[in-house]
């Protein structure tokens, strides 16, 4: 169907379809202690208990805060409630900041980076024994990478209404997984456009990888750099690295990526198996010898999720409940932001996800999949080069006409979500991207180097200049009576779902894990 008439269907849609689309932002962020190392301290007590609390919990170490929105219609609520999340958090923070940027500040040993604890019930064990599993696979540095995770779903009414062109008239439960499968497989080919735009990781520590093949910058030996990086995090030094690249799971069908990501959790890994699941003194080394954990191990820049369902096995939800919301993953923690987000990007990544419903989205072979991985890394490392050839099935492209080419599909898309809510942030958005294509300088990749340089100063520096100043500017943002009211609230009651968990758990571990696995 061509673009031009894809855009006029849509512009015919109803207002409502529009509207109530949900967005949730996941931000992570270290914990530092005024001299930029990695806080020692437990997670703070005022922000609840990590097990249980909706709003507030931890990734991989203890230090590694989450703040999680709620699920959102408008951008503006979004963004009102990140911001006043982080005022909260800095209110109980006492002198330590949140490090602004994706990749972690210097690291003299892993013994620095303690792993997240969840209390001694058998799900908070279990959270806890699979990420010491992590860092025996991957290392503990790479698991205090940050990012920003973009989590969206459509109104229900459009599954119920909308029929795909070239489709016959299915339930909307089918259509809906077939749809968010194919948004998943656009994404995986225009990824690439996502880092070029919002990348932020150019330079890292030496410390994280002191072997790394990059240059230290000349005004500071201890930082690590490539003038053309767009996201370490999402190159082989980050997230997409040796480890996960053997992974083949499937995006053409539901039952396809539930059976691939199975099989993952399921296979023998001759390393792992080496390892063992227990040390000779019956510690926990891992959860398992497979070649993934549990599903949540798979490192994908963006995957389906289900609705929630406490102590339910993520497959499980989605094999009997089908896709609920998209994870979008791709996001590295932006540095001009407080909160290590931009409103425009926000805006951006919605506009981009309904171009990626509309676009015609075929299976992904093999061939192609290895395409769109290469591109992604090429991007990720040189994206500034604009004459960076990009791989398609239908032969290479420049990067700037493949980034002009897709801006362009954009534009009809921005303005009908900008007519329908009302948020001029849509169309700035694009705006941005405009200029962010023709001056490479204007990449945040880019202004993050710049910043440095002009201050002399390295990646530990920088970090924690800024730290300091957003712990200040946040601190200093107004909340409501009712606001703080409702998250102290919130904390307390956290704390007393976690005392429950606690006082009912009468499974051992061992038999909890069995339990957990059959998917029952």
């Amino acid at each position: 169907m061509p673009t031009e008439t894809k855009s006029a269907a849509f512009r015919s849609w109803p207002d409502d379809w529009i509207r109530n689309t949900l967005k949730g932002i996941e931000r992570e962020a270290l914990r530092i202690d005024p001299e930029g190392r990695i806080a020692q301290t437990p997670h703070p007590r005022a922000l609840g208990a990590p097990l249980t609390h909706p709003l507030f919990t931890t990734d991989y170490s203890e230090a590694l805060l989450e703040i999680v929105t709620s699920p959102q219609c408008r951008l503006k609520a979004l963004i009102d409630e990140l911001e006043t999340l982080h005022a909260f958090a800095m209110r109980h923070l006492g002198s330590e900041r949140l490090w602004p940027l994706s990749m972690p500040p210097p690291i003299a040993s892993e013994a620095e980076i303690p792993i997240a604890r969840y209390g001694s019930s058998p799900q908070g064990l279990m959270r806890h024994r699979y990420r010491v599993g992590l860092g025996h696979r991957y290392g503990r540095a790479m698991q205090i990478i940050a990012g920003i995770h973009y989590n969206f779903s459509f109104d229900p009414d459009l599954w119920a209404s909308w029929t795909p062109e070239g489709t016959s008239r299915q339930d909307p439960g089918t259509i809906r997984n077939e749809a968010y499968l194919g948004i998943l497989r656009n994404v995986s080919r225009h990824g690439w456009a996502l880092a070029y735009l919002f990348g932020a990781s150019p330079a890292l520590c030496r410390s994280f990888a002191p072997d790394a093949p990059l240059k230290a910058t000349p005004w500071q030996a201890d930082t690590f750099y490539d003038p053309l990086a767009t996201s370490l995090r999402m190159s082989d030094l980050g997230y997409r690295n040796k480890n996960q690249q053997k992974l083949r799971i499937s995006l053409n069908s539901l039952e396809e990526y539930i059976k691939t990501l199975t099989c993952a959790t399921e296979t023998l890994d001759p390393d792992y198996r080496r390892l063992g699941v227990r040390s000779a003194d019956g510690d926990w080394l891992q959860l398992s010898d497979h070649v993934l954990q549990i599903e949540n191990e798979y490192y994908s820049i963006a995957r389906p999720k289900p609705a929630k369902v406490p102590g339910q096995r993520p497959l499980l939800g989605l094999r009997e409940r089908g896709i609920d919301y998209l994870e979008i993953r791709i996001l590295d923690v932006d540095p001009g932001h407080p909160v290590g987000v931009a409103p425009t990007t926000l805006a951006f990544l919605e506009i981009f996800l309904w171009w990626c419903l509309l676009e015609a989205s075929p299976p992904l072979g093999e061939p192609e999949r290895f395409m769109n991985e290469a591109n992604l890394r090429l991007v990720a490392c040189e994206g500034p080069d604009s004459y960076l050839p990009l791989q398609y099935p239908s032969g290479p492209q420049s990067l700037k006409a493949s980034l002009e080419r897709l801006i362009d599909q954009l534009i009809p898309i921005a303005e009908r979500l900008a007519d329908a809510t009302g948020e001029e942030l849509y169309r700035d958005a694009l705006n941005c991207a405009r200029i962010r294509m023709a001056v490479p300088d204007e990449t945040p990749s880019a202004r993050v180097l710049h910043a440095m340089e002009a201050g002399r100063m390295g990646h530990r520096d920088y970090g924690l200049a800024l730290a300091t100043a957003y712990q200040q500017a946040l601190a200093a943002l107004p909340l409501s009576e009712a606001s703080w009211k409702a998250l102290v609230e919130c904390s307390a009651h956290s704390l007393q779902e976690m005392e429950k968990i606690e006082s009912a758990s009468d499974q051992d571990f061992e038999a909890y894990l069995r339990h957990y696995f059959r998917g029952s």
